[in-house]
């Protein structure tokens, strides 16, 4: 896997399990079946994260300025039946792993519902809470927490 090094997997049910490569933000994909360290490596460009969008603090309603990236997105699934998207929830670090995990999966869940209120199809979409892991920064200062409070959106062709 080129000479990034696996920091661990996410399996979705019914669509494939995702290896995060630390480094980069590059994942892997393959068909749970065919996981393979040759399946692997060609599909390693597959799934790319592409864009992030931002909550206020406890918050998961979609922004003004993020609905246009959630429109783009919208638009390519309904252009394209193939294309997935991975909607992973994050958490800005503040309160207890339990409610990080919960607002995660409630700002996934609310990024996806809004796909799909613009005619995405849903089972183009699977959603994933990261709680507090990966922060996109680490310093315990607003600024930081606010840049944590985001849900990222990585598309990929369904394999």
């Amino acid at each position: 896997m080129n000479t990034r090094t696996l920091a661990w997997l996410v399996v979705l049910p019914g669509l494939a399990v995702l290896p995060v490569l630390a480094g980069p933000r590059v994942r892997d994909v393959a068909p749970v079946a065919a996981l393979s360290p040759a399946a692997a490596s060609t599909a390693a460009e597959a799934w790319l994260v592409r864009d992030s969008i931002h909550f206020g603090p406890g918050g998961t309603q979609i922004r003004p300025s993020d609905a246009k990236v959630l429109d783009a997105h919208a638009a390519s699934l309904r252009g394209n039946r193939m294309r997935q998207l991975l909607i992973e929830g994050y958490a800005d670090g503040v309160g207890d792993s339990t409610f990080s995990r919960q607002i995660g999966e409630q700002r996934a869940k609310s990024a996806k519902a809004y796909l799909v209120s613009k005619g995405a199809p849903a089972n183009q979409i699977a959603v994933s809470s990261g709680a507090g892991r990966e922060p996109a920064c680490g310093e315990k200062t607003a600024t930081c927490r606010a840049l944590n409070r985001r849900a990222t959106l990585s598309t990929g062709v369904q394999p």
